[in-house]
């Protein structure tokens, strides 16, 4: 079993998948809906929050590749910011790298494959390893908090939220890739 379809690789064909008019229009709807999840967003310290718009980004990418999760995950938190602006905090282009770099990932893992538990433990860690390190090294620059604190602060939350997010993951995926297979949804030329 190759764990990344050769349909993931191909970033040329996904680039002109994503530029025709109904790949863009579900690629809005994506944002859309990420920005509507932000909303639910569930604050617990200044720099600790459980965010459930992965999931969004990992739909967008299951669907569109990691070229569409790429773009999605990047232009949802920019679109974000300026709709909602950051509740009491400021933009920073590294959580909009982070996010992108999510949907690429996702995309990369849940692309043209069939939603498993190892494909969903797979995400959950690229996840995880983004949270943990790369929006923590984000929130100690934001905040010119020490790494180290923020990093201890943090990881109890990440931890849990892993185990949490394989299951999220496979379950909301897993029932909406039968959903788009069901009513014929691609993204396709």
């Amino acid at each position: 079993m190759h764990f990344i379809s050769k349909e993931a690789l191909n970033l040329k064909k996904q680039i002109t998948n994503l530029s025709q008019l109904r790949n863009l229009i579900f690629c809005a709807l994506m944002i859309a809906m990420f920005i509507v999840v932000s909303f639910f967003d569930i604050p617990i310290t200044k720099s600790i929050e459980i965010r459930l718009g992965f999931i969004i980004i990992a739909a967008a990418s299951m669907l569109g590749g990691p070229i569409m999760g790429l773009s999605v995950g990047a232009l949802g938190d920019v679109v974000k910011m300026i709709i909602i602006g950051g509740k009491g905090s400021s933009f920073f282009f590294g959580f909009t790298i982070t996010y992108a770099l999510m949907g690429f990932l996702f995309g990369l893992v849940f692309y043209k494959s069939r939603i498993t538990i190892p494909r969903a433990i797979a995400a959950s860690i690229c996840e995880f390893v983004i949270s943990i390190f790369l929006n923590t090294y984000n929130l100690s620059i934001l905040y010119g908090s020490p790494y180290k604190a923020e990093f201890i602060s943090r990881l109890p939350k990440s931890a849990i939220m892993l185990v949490i997010n394989v299951f999220l993951l496979f379950i909301t995926m897993r029932a909406l890739q039968a959903a788009f297979k069901h009513n014929h949804i691609t993204v396709e030329s």
